[in-house]
């Protein structure tokens, strides 16, 4: 194994599956039809969806329709974007085989533990061992006391920005001038000194200090106050050189699009550690010292599971919430203002809980579990030609998402980072000649990613997509790159994912356009006695009456009750459905729509 003094041990090869290991379709008679252009809803709240947070998820609940339709039991099926691992959760508990491949290392470590078997018993035994050998510790760090309730452990401690008053000059916390029972905060607040009005976005940045903990009695009465002065010099004395077990110190800079977009230069980032407070950073590195002890490799790698989620929580990005619910925000590296710092042991208690009982649920059909691998889509050279069946995947939505930076905490700790060279991304902060890539570089990686499914998949096979963006140019660019790899485009699907990413947020709330409801595209290769259609597709330009499209898409109610991003997804439905060349971007249907 590699080791890396700055990431560790590379953990990600225990996971990959040999190129000589890997399965090929029994390539059965496909299907002549795409199912009818149907909404599929898709939920959250089941345990193979809270398993393990990801910026984005497609539910298996969601997929198998289209697995059971494209393919018969005992088919192969590929996911060349397979984040979490979704896909190959769908295909074993259908009977189908699958390959998963995904550019990320963090990736991979997801999509491994998804779709491997584990002993919710054993699960819970390991996890038992591990606080054994690091309760005694962990509750150290965590202690708080009293007058009142004398000796306690923190579940969470809520940091507030320190600000300093234009007008009197007055030091104060954020977290004084907010409302404390909603936790509510405006554009503009209240000095709680000299009550003038002051825009926050405007305000100087004096640090963050601790402003409110949770903490649980020696009785077990759970308690919530006002962090008195021991529990903030007891948070503030942690220093990162007192940790004596390994942590991650990859360097993070303005060479990458989610740091410039969440200004992490102005909250003092500048590796992978200042995402953590050094009471959460020892913490960790305790707790990851004490599995990578475990002897059993899938033991070990479900703690290692378990962990990652933890590791995400108990960044500074996990946001205060008065009313309940805290936690990072999905696809960004954003710090709050009011940030939880979370007792860590108790977050991988909750987390092993959730995967007892995703464990419980996942019943695979199949004794193969799924094959995995880590290379770019665009150079899929282990997967034999003509040798899958189906493809079902959900490739990068352009300028939305950029995984490898919002990766970057998980793999640091797995000990390998994702390769950007060929991440399918359009960067709008990183500029070209520093490294970012442009919408053109965009097409050409999909129309590369496009080629190879076209390669391995069957004459005849299907291939489904999960797309949204908001941009026009990009659903054009992402239909050019199917054409130039060969496919026929049909009856085209919708759906709603549910989770949020944070632009899915703002987008819904109407803060930036942002469309959340996906397109799914069914693809289909001309069998080899076929001839294309794609040259016959005629291009009307869209029928170039966006307004009449809006006004036909709102004629359906359940569209029309899905907002302005549910008429969009609806529009770019019935354009790809049609083969269309030429398609609108969401801000010109919100318009629309506001206008009636």
């Amino acid at each position: 194994m590699k080791t890396d003094k700055k990431m560790g041990r590379d953990v990600i090869e225990e996971y990959l599956t040999k190129a000589n290991d890997l399965p090929t379709g029994s390539l059965s008679i496909a299907p002549s039809a795409a199912p009818d252009g149907i909404a599929i809803p898709a939920s959250r709240n089941t345990a193979f969806y809270t398993a393990h947070s990801y910026h984005t998820k497609v539910p298996p609940e969601a997929i198998i329709p289209f697995i059971e339709h494209f393919t018969m039991p005992g088919d192969l099926v590929l996911d060349l974007f397979c984040g979490s691992g979704m896909t190959g959760v769908a295909a074993a508990m259908t009977g189908r085989q699958a390959i998963l491949n995904d550019l990320s290392p963090a990736a991979v470590h997801l999509a491994w533990n998804h779709t491997q078997v584990c002993n919710p018993n054993e699960l819970s035994d390991t996890f038992k061992s591990i606080e054994r050998e690091v309760g005694a510790e962990i509750t150290k760090l965590y202690s708080t006391s009293d007058s009142t309730d004398g000796e306690g452990i923190i579940f969470w401690t809520m940091w507030s920005t320190m600000h300093i008053c234009p007008e009197c000059k007055s030091e104060f916390s954020l977290w004084s001038a907010i409302d404390k029972n909603s936790g509510r905060m405006g554009s503009e607040i209240d000095c709680p000194h000299c009550k003038k009005s002051l825009k926050r976005r405007g305000l100087t940045t004096m640090g963050s200090v601790p402003a409110w903990i949770s903490y649980k009695t020696k009785n077990g009465v759970r308690r919530e106050r006002a962090a008195n002065d021991s529990d903030i010099a007891k948070a503030k004395a942690f220093k990162r050189s007192d940790i004596r077990e390994w942590y991650p110190s990859v360097p993070l800079g303005p060479d990458r699009e989610m740091y410039i977009r969440c200004a992490l230069h102005l909250k003092g980032i500048n590796e992978v550690a200042d995402f953590y407070t050094p009471r959460n950073l020892h913490a960790l590195a305790i707790i990851w010292a004490a599995i990578e002890k475990i002897n059993a490799p899938r033991l070990r790698a479900v703690m290692r599971f378990a962990f990652t989620n933890t590791a995400w929580h108990g960044t500074k990005m996990r946001r205060f919430n008065a009313r309940g619910g805290q936690r990072p925000l999905t696809g960004t590296l954003y710090i709050p203002q009011l940030s939880s710092e979370v007792n860590v042991l108790e977050v991988m208690r909750n987390k092993i809980a959730q995967l007892k009982r995703y464990y419980s649920s996942y019943r695979p059909l199949l004794k193969t579990s799924p094959s995995i691998i880590n290379s770019s889509a665009t150079e899929l050279k282990d997967v034999r030609d003509e040798s899958v069946d189906y493809v079902f995947t959900d490739p990068p939505f352009g300028s939305n998402l950029f995984y490898a930076d919002c990766n970057l905490i998980w793999e640091s700790w797995l000990g390998k980072l994702t390769d950007s060279t060929n991440e399918a991304v359009i960067n709008s902060s990183l500029s070209e000649k520093d490294g970012g890539k442009t919408l053109a570089n965009y097409e050409e990686l999909m129309t590369q990613s496009l080629k190879q499914i076209a390669r391995v998949l069957k004459p005849g096979g299907w291939a489904t997509i999960v797309f949204h963006n908001t941009d026009g140019d990009v659903w054009a660019a992402l239909h050019s790159a199917a054409i130039n790899a060969g496919f026929e485009f049909h009856e085209a699907s919708s759906l709603d994912r549910k989770q949020q990413s944070h632009k899915g947020y703002k987008g819904r709330s109407g803060e930036e356009d942002v469309a959340h409801f996906d397109v799914v595209m069914n693809l289909r290769k001309p069998s080899a006695d076929a001839v294309s259609t794609t040259g016959d597709i005629s291009y009307s330009q869209a029928g170039s009456d966006l307004r009449a499209m809006v006004n036909a898409a709102k004629l359906d109610p359940s569209t029309i009750a899905r907002g302005a991003q549910g008429v969009h997804a609806e529009i770019v439905r019935r354009l790809v459905s049609k083969g269309e060349a030429v398609f609108f971007d969401f801000a010109d249907v919100r318009k629309i729509l506001e206008e009636n």
